[in-house]
């Protein structure tokens, strides 16, 4: 062996001299860190973790009080020739309150049927407000408000005539968690297909084409499991194992290749 030989040159002369104890033992440790992630599960970043600036020392102040402020949600009934007091936008008022009460995890509903003098009327007296809160902590509720937004939707579609929408912080993190992780399973379907793909025309064989794909995709569950486990000392987002697999294909592929 030559003196001069870097790490990755030793690493990759004793893993062809020994290439039964190399394969079954990455084998063997990449299984190894996917059970152990597994049981262990991952940590993911608080509101304050995720916020920066003055948002993230405001979470910050919030959270060392202990104050446990809902999630609040608005849902808008808006028409554009009818006024609040006529019929259908009523009508469509009624049906907001009476969906929502219907849910188990929403509280506090605040509606202009109840509370004319809330403040929920636009001067124009075209849109009003219907507000709610969601049970339990701010940041969990995202993952509570998907019956709600689909009953939301239903009485949209019993009233057409009128425009209701809902937002809130509940709705937004839910939308946008959503969006995101339909961008990145369209992403995690296509990279190994795509990546096997291209191997197998620079190849001309399945099998070469094959292993480096194989070794990369071992690599990322490692990665994955590795992941989980060191969450519990800095916590971890909720994209990390979409771009885990992502550049991990990318990297463990270029590598496998020097490799062979």
């Amino acid at each position: 062996m030559a003196r001069g030989t870097n790490l990755a040159g030793r690493a990759g002369r004793w893993s062809a001299a020994h290439w039964k104890t190399a394969t079954f033992g990455w084998i063997a440790f990449a299984v190894i860190c996917v059970v152990v992630g597994s049981l262990a599960g991952a940590v993911k970043l608080t509101d304050v973790e995720y916020a920066s600036g003055q948002a993230a020392r405001a979470e910050s102040i919030l959270q060392q009080a202990g104050f446990k402020t809902p999630a609040t949600e608005s849902v808008l009934v808006q028409s554009k020739a009818m006024i609040y007091e006529q019929l259908l936008p009523t009508v469509a008022v009624a049906h907001v309150v009476e969906a929502l009460d219907a849910q188990p995890s929403v509280t506090n509903i605040v509606s202009p049927i109840g509370n004319p003098n809330a403040g929920l009327i636009s001067k124009d007296h075209h849109s009003v407000l219907v507000q709610f809160d969601m049970k339990g902590k701010a940041d969990a509720a995202h993952s509570k408000i998907a019956p709600v937004l689909a009953a939301i939707a239903r009485v949209q579609k019993a009233n057409p005539s009128v425009t209701i929408e809902e937002f809130g912080r509940a709705s937004a993190d839910y939308s946008v968690n959503e969006s995101f992780k339909q961008d990145m399973t369209r992403a995690e379907y296509t990279s190994l297909p795509l990546t096997l793909a291209i191997l197998l025309v620079a190849f001309g064989a399945l099998v070469a084409a094959g292993l480096p794909v194989l070794l990369a995709f071992s690599a990322v569950l490692a990665a994955t499991g590795l992941n989980a486990l060191a969450s519990h000392v800095i916590h971890t987002a909720d994209a990390t194992s979409s771009v885990i697999l992502m550049v991990g294909m990318a990297v463990g592929v270029d590598y496998s290749l020097f490799y062979l």
